[in-house]
């Protein structure tokens, strides 16, 4: 006799994925790109982004422009922020002296599953 809803309630039950993990973090990094929308920020942030997620990213105390910054092989040094809601780096751009973060970066900053 199978069981009820009721009597399985709380009882999880373990199936393997029948994705492979690749699958599962392009998938994750899939939804943080359909989500990601560029937004004006107030400031750049903190020197608050935990060691495993700073990849190449590196700190410089400027006059008016702490903050992240990221040097790119064909681009040069590009301002950078940490997102803590995607556990992603974020490309931002300087208008007007206002801080637009407009696109998730990849390469030297791309965040893997196991970080």
């Amino acid at each position: 006799m199978a069981e009820s809803s009721k009597d399985r309630k709380g009882k999880g039950r373990a199936e393997p994925s029948p994705w492979p993990p690749t699958h599962i973090n392009a998938t994750v990094a899939t939804h943080a790109l359909e989500e990601f929308q560029s937004h004006w920020l107030n400031r750049r942030g903190d020197r608050n982004v935990p060691l495993i997620f700073l990849k190449e990213a590196k700190w410089f105390d400027q006059d008016g422009a702490d903050g992240y910054y990221c040097q790119y092989k064909d681009e040069g040094w590009k301002h950078i922020k940490f997102s803590f809601k995607f556990l992603a780096w974020v490309n931002v751009r300087i208008k007007d002296q206002k801080y637009l973060a407009w696109k998730i970066a990849h390469g030297p900053l791309e965040i893997t599953q196991e970080e």
